[in-house]
This record gives structure tokens, sequence and C-alpha cells, in this order.
């Protein structure tokens, strides 16, 4: 009986090996990454930046493309501007792909696209009608013109929070990563979603919210390695209790969202009536059968996500950047510290080119999604003229990599220098939307894809900064190993500042 379990299992691991970890042939025109590249946080403390150095930047630049091993199958990774500029505009061959069709029955799948209703789908990914109609409902509510005094509001409950933590920890560093969820969930919840009593309690760190608390348990098991790259081990929850755990996390999560967010009595908005609180638009949809309980939920859950978790990610590697680089947050404090922060509620933010210049540098340097892979080749195609593409092959691209490619930005392609971008407001526009329009800047996507959230997310940024930055000098906890994260979305790891208040 022993001989033929362990018969079994080498006749498993040659298959794998043939036909899962062997990389295909075709594209032959450039190279693979070695599988086993993905296993490396899994056995090492070693994090995606260095990954990224050591094993996938020459080969990715030389070439503006790799193969890699990620999410039970062989991807192409695109870098190079031209090819993504080609990516984004030929969408009927590269098609949009949700985490349901690429990796099924998945933990992360389930948790944007929930599969216990159903194969699901959302505004990020849907395409063609589908997500024309989600579009029409849903982007009003996140490109209205803002009421910018809760975000002012909540900054200083956040000064407030770092001064209590920092004179409690005296000179050592605090942590920083849950406050900010907390505060760009406020932040959502306020101007989004219109939910104050939600959001000022988020900004309560005595205050336990059921939301945030899920959503912070959720996370610990989304971003694991071992999943990530072999997701058909999400289907083993009797077996593994962790994964049947966050399936339940899941689902608790979702019915939170809906029952928070989506108020089940009030006024159905009449045709042509056009109100810009999401949450509205989103439960009027529902109620006329424009979208069913299964779509409410899948867009419910990708924009409360994207839009407090994306935000989040930002601030957390932009204060890490400036307390690194305490000049550029010297010069960042001279612009705005004779402001008057009572006029932030009517301020012209192009008065203020350096702390634009700066957001955009940050953005460019760590980007919240440094890698995305969400699209499908529909059918065989030749990118760029040179890479010839299989039908049903995954494609996506390294924004990391293409916010840093050396071509584009010149030899200190990697050092955060803000003046890059212009010294004046029209010097930073003009190159802001011409690295967008070449796809030379991807943080925010492109093409008719792009990002829906920009708007919000900008002003979140000059906001908190401008609060910040007049409140608080802060540097690095020495203490603290600089390092990122392993897996999942790329920022500094459990980063720790210290704050100094001015």
């Amino acid at each position: 009986m022993m001989s033929t379990w362990v018969l079994l299992v080498i006749v498993a691991l040659i298959i794998l090996f043939l036909f899962v970890l062997t990389p295909p042939r075709h594209p032959h025109e450039i190279r693979s990454a070695p599988f086993w590249v993905t296993l490396l946080p899994i056995l090492f403390d070693i994090d995606q930046q260095q990954i990224f150095e050591q094993y996938i930047a020459a080969p990715l630049y030389e070439h503006g493309a790799i193969k890699v091993f990620f999410g039970g199958r062989w991807n192409i990774i695109v870098e190079r501007p031209e090819y993504i500029s080609e990516v984004l505009k030929r969408e009927q061959i590269y098609n949009k792909s949700g985490n349901q069709k690429k990796i099924p029955h998945s933990v992360l799948a389930d948790f944007l696209e929930i599969h216990v209703l159903g194969a699901g789908s959302n505004i990020i990914s849907a395409r063609d009608e589908e997500w024309r109609c989600y579009r029409t409902i849903i982007k009003p509510g996140l490109q209205k013109v803002f009421d910018t005094k809760p975000i002012v509001d909540n900054a200083e409950k956040l000064c407030e929070t770092f001064r209590q933590m920092q004179g409690q920890s005296m000179r050592k560093g605090i942590p920083i990563q849950e406050i900010l969820q907390r505060y760009s969930s406020a932040n959502l919840l306020c101007c989004i979603f219109h939910c104050p009593e939600l959001g000022s309690q988020m900004m309560s760190m005595e205050h336990e919210v059921l939301l945030h608390t899920t959503q912070l348990t959720l996370k610990r098991y989304l971003f694991r390695p071992i999943f990530m790259n072999f997701p058909a081990l999400d289907r083993l929850a009797s077996v593994i209790p962790s994964r049947a755990k966050a399936r339940r996390l899941i689902r608790q999560f979702s019915e939170l969202l809906q029952a928070e967010l989506i108020p089940s009595s009030g006024k159905r908005l009449q045709n042509g009536e056009n109100s810009n609180c999401l949450g509205d638009r989103l439960r009027s949809a529902w109620r006329d059968g424009t979208l069913n309980t299964k779509q409410l939920r899948d867009n419910l859950n990708v924009l409360y996500v994207a839009g407090q978790e994306n935000p989040q990610l930002l601030m957390v590697s932009s204060l890490y950047l400036l307390g690194k680089y305490p000049e550029i947050q010297k010069n960042l404090r001279n612009e705005v510290k004779d402001l008057n922060i009572s006029n932030l509620c009517s301020m012209d933010w192009r008065s203020l080119p350096y702390l634009t210049a700066t957001i955009l540098e940050c953005l460019r340097l760590l980007p919240p999604i440094s890698q995305l892979i969400n699209r499908q080749v529909a059918e065989p195609a030749c990118l760029g003229g040179r890479i010839h593409i299989p039908r049903g092959t995954y494609i996506g691209y390294n924004s990391y990599a293409t916010n840093r490619d050396p071509v584009t930005w010149g030899p200190d392609a990697n050092d955060f220098r803000p003046e890059r971008w212009g010294s004046t407001d029209e010097q930073i526009s003009k190159n802001y939307r011409g690295a967008k329009a070449r796809a030379e800047f991807i943080s925010f996507h492109g093409g008719s894809r792009a990002c829906l959230g920009e708007k919000f997310a900008l002003l979140q940024m000059r906001v908190t900064l401008f609060v910040l930055t007049r409140a608080f000098r802060w540097e690095l906890d020495p203490e603290w190993k600089d390092q990122m994260t392993p897996a999942g979305p790329l920022h500094p790891r459990g980063v720790r500042l210290v704050f100094t208040k001015l």
C-alpha cells in the first residue's frame, strides 16, 4: 500500500513539473523567470523588491516582457511602455478577465468576485455592455466635486492619534499601517458613501468597528505566497482550516458591507436624477433590477477595497519615503508652512506644485498595485510586432518596473526626486499627462479603463501631507528593518515612524 502511494506522489510530481512548472515554449522571443522564484518568499526572508532586482529586472528590461509563474500558471508580464499602450488600447484582443476565471475557487477570487453567488464580475474585470452598465452607475459617485472638510477633519484626528501614540512610545517608532487603514476607510465612508457616523467611528482608536476588524483579520489570509502561487490549494478548505476561515470571513465582510453601506430603505432615483452618493446609486440600481444581488456585492466589495486599500498603501509608502529622505520632507514643509489650514476646503492646489510633484514621485516609485495580471489574449497576437502570444495566454503589466524604466526616466530612475516632474503647476501637469498618455506612468492604469478614483486619491494625499507636514517631522525608526512585503501589494512591511511634534 505504501509503495502505491509513493508511486502516485512521484507521478503527480512528474506531471506537475512537465505540464505546470516547465515554462511554455511560446512566446520564444522573451525569457522566463525560473518557477522557483515564486517560492522564495515562502522559504526565505526576502521581499518583492529584492526578488525583482535579482531575478526579474535584467530580462524584463532587455526584452520589455518576461514569462513568470503566478496563480498556478505561466503568464506574460509586460514592462515596455509601447507594449503596455498596445495592451490598453486593444482590449478586444487583450480581454479583461476577472479572478474567478483566472484563478477560480481561490480565496482571492471569492473576496473580489463572490463565488458563493455565482461566477462574479465587477467594474474592474467586466467587459463590453456589462462594464458600461457598471460605469454608468458608479462613475458619477467617484468623479464628483468632493467636500474637502471631512478629509481635513479626519486628518486632524489622525494627527492627534499620532501624538498620543508617540507620547506613549516615547522615542520608539509607532506602526502606522492600521491607523492609516482606519483613516482611508473613514475618508471613503464620509466622502464617497456619505456615512459620516461610521466614518467617525473608524477614526476613534477606542471604538472597535466590526467592518474594520473583519477586513484586518481577512488580510492576514489573502496574500500568503503559497496560496497566491498555487491557488488550487484553496480548494482544500476541508483539510486546511485557515482557508475555510478565510472564506467565512469573506462572507461576513461582504454581508457587513451591504448592511452598512447600502440602506434597505430610501428614495429610488428617478430617470435623469443624479445622486452623487455612491451607496444611493448602487442601492437604486439594485432595487430597480439593473443589478442583481451578486453584481451588487461584487461591485461593492471591489469599490470599498480598492477605494480604501490603494490610498492607504500610497499613504504608507509616501510617509516611508518622506521619512527616509528628510530633505524632501523639509522642502515640502517649507511650501505649506505659511498657509492657513482653515483655507484648505477652498485651496487651489495648483499653488502647491512641490506637493503635487512629491505625490506623483511617491506614486511612481511605489505604486499601490505594483503588478497586475488581468487580461487574457482572445486570439493569437503579435505584441509590438515581435512577441508572438498564443491564444488564451494571460498577460499583465508591472507598473513598478515601467515607472522605473531607465530608458524613460533616465539613469536616476530609482531615485526619489520630485523635481523631475517640473517646478510649476503647468510643467507638472504637462509632464504628468504626457507620461500617462505614453504609458510611461501607469500607477492609475490607463486607456478607457483608467482608475475612476484617481481624483479622490490625489485629493486625500494632498490634504494628508499638507496637515501632517505642518504638525510633525518624522523619520524611520532606526530599529525597524527596511524591507518590502514578501507578496501581495508592494509596500514597506510593518513600517514604524518616529514623529516629532512641531
